[in-house]
């Protein structure tokens, strides 16, 4: 049986590999130019005293990237009619771009290349809509760890905003919130949620990529879309589909010299963005680099066994970040911490094992890795010569994970009691709506509704891994984003029949 399983499973590599070669010798065809990533800044969470959007802004003009701003149909000119004249307003509190409105904001901001950003993102060149400076500002706003919008900011006093097939020009009236706005912009969102609770769709709807990594080094995507507790579709694909702000991103090995990449692959709207062989965002100076956990904003790699995270944008620079840089709490020194922790696993070792120790302290020498249904910190101490066998030893950071790395990591139901029910399980994943759970064994992925934050001892399906294989992704999505998901998954992916 198990061979059979890994002939099925090889079958959909070489069937899901044959597609795609497909899909990039047609994007070639069509005489697409390669897209060149080159962004400056790592991501991180502005402060709102920092935020550089803070404040209220006027809607003045409305450009398509249909068409080009003088040429509208119908709907294009409903649209700049729609928002023109209106207000847009940014806090901590609220973010309101005239009539779309969410609470409880979130920020991330890059600094980038104009052009090769839009052109990534957009598929447009920058003075399609009039952006003449090279550098901008990205900010990416977001929800409960749901996308929102985007805004480029080209200076102080103008910024623009993809809506409706085309972009908004917004100019800054102040540096603080217009209060009548603001307040507007609350009742809106509470009219909102009153419709939503009443017109709430009953169905449940739970959908996951998850990342595996083979022991040979290769990568593949195994989506698995739920509805009301029953599985509807498992569907599998070469490289790694991870989801982020403004679409989805490819991240894999290059066979040949197993060097990593990062490219756009599909946009908001689940276009799939055309690329040829041109890749520029490739880590091209760690061959061989295995990625050990990847995010929405981040890829974590062993390379010659040290570890590092890179964002993925700039993947190709080899820059790396800190820990510091990712753990944005101003209530502790993060660094101290990890410090602590290292010197912690130290006083451990006896005399022989001290004087073994090789390298300094190094804010960047960290990973995640699973432990008990969750991504904990990992770091390592090495070692001048092999001791007892060991090149080196892991040890824990006793730090929570942030979102910005892990944007979902929630396990309600207690560790204890899964191991209890189900003794054979070594992790543990769990849906937003607590729909499914997926339990991990040596050789397997095995699914089970959840009622009532318990496990129940009915099993929907088993999905065989094979041997090295390790999980180093996992990204949900629930309700109408699910079935987004979907739509994009069911083009691309080939499904595994049960």
């Amino acid at each position: 049986m198990r061979n059979k399983l890994k002939q099925k499973v090889r079958f959909f590599r070489q069937l899901a590999t044959f597609i795609m070669g497909i899909l990039i010798l047609s994007f070639s065809l069509s005489g697409c130019t390669s897209i060149e990533i080159n962004i400056e800044e790592t991501i991180k969470p502005p402060e709102i005293g920092n935020l550089i959007i803070q404040g209220t802004w006027r809607i003045e003009n409305y450009i398509s990237i249909v068409k080009g701003q003088s040429d509208l149909n119908e709907a294009e000119e409903s649209s700049r009619k729609k928002y023109i004249g209106k207000e847009a307003v940014f806090d901590n509190e609220i973010c309101a771009i005239g009539i779309e409105v969410c609470t409880n904001p979130e920020y991330k901001t890059i600094r980038t290349a104009a052009d090769t950003f839009l052109k990534s993102t957009y598929q447009i060149n920058n003075d399609s809509i009039g952006i003449t400076k090279e550098k901008v500002n990205v900010v990416t706003i977001s929800t409960a760890n749901k996308f929102f919008n985007q805004l480029i900011v080209t200076d102080d006093m103008t910024a623009y905003v993809y809506m409706e097939d085309g972009f908004l020009v917004l100019k800054k009236v102040s540096d603080s919130v217009d209060d009548k706005v603001k307040q507007s912009s609350i009742g809106k969102v509470a009219d909102n949620k009153s419709n939503e609770e009443f017109e709430e769709d009953p169905l449940l709807r739970s959908g996951v990529l998850i990342g595996v990594r083979s022991a040979d080094n290769t990568y593949c995507t195994i989506w698995i879309y739920s509805q009301n507790r029953e599985i509807k579709t498992v569907s599998y694909r070469e490289q790694l589909l991870v989801p982020r702000a403004y679409g989805f991103w490819e991240v894999g090995g290059i066979h040949k010299d197993q060097k990593i990449y990062a490219v756009p692959f599909a946009n908001s709207k689940l276009q799939l963005i055309p690329r040829n062989d041109g890749m520029n965002n490739i880590l091209a100076d760690k061959p061989g680099a295995k990625i050990l956990f990847l995010g929405n904003d981040y890829v974590g790699i062993e390379h010659d066994l040290k570890l590092s995270v890179l964002p993925i944008d700039s993947l190709g620079t080899g820059r790396t970040v800190k820990i510091s840089d990712i753990i944005l709490d101003n209530t502790f020194n993060v660094s101290n911490e990890f410090e602590q922790a290292r010197q912690d696993i130290i006083s451990t070792f006896d005399k022989d094992k001290l004087k073994n120790i090789i390298g300094e302290f190094d804010e960047g020498n960290f990973t995640l890795k699973r432990r008990n249904g969750h991504w904990i910190f990992k770091s390592r101490l090495h070692f001048k010569e092999d001791y007892n066998g060991q090149k080196y030893e892991e040890f824990d950071l006793n730090l929570v994970v942030p979102s910005n790395l892990i944007s979902y990591d929630e396990m309600d139901i207690p560790w204890n009691n899964i191991k209890s029910k189900l003794p054979w399980t070594i992790d543990a994943y769990m849906s937003p709506n607590k729909e499914i759970a997926i339990l991990t064994s040596r050789d397997s992925l095995n699914i089970y509704p959840v009622q009532k934050r318990n496990i129940v001892n009915k099993q929907l399906m088993k999905i065989p891994l094979s041997e090295g294989d390790t999980i180093i992704m996992a990204e949900w999505a629930t309700g109408k984003y699910a079935d987004i998901w979907a739509r994009l998954v069911d083009r691309i992916f080939t499904e595994v029949k049960n």
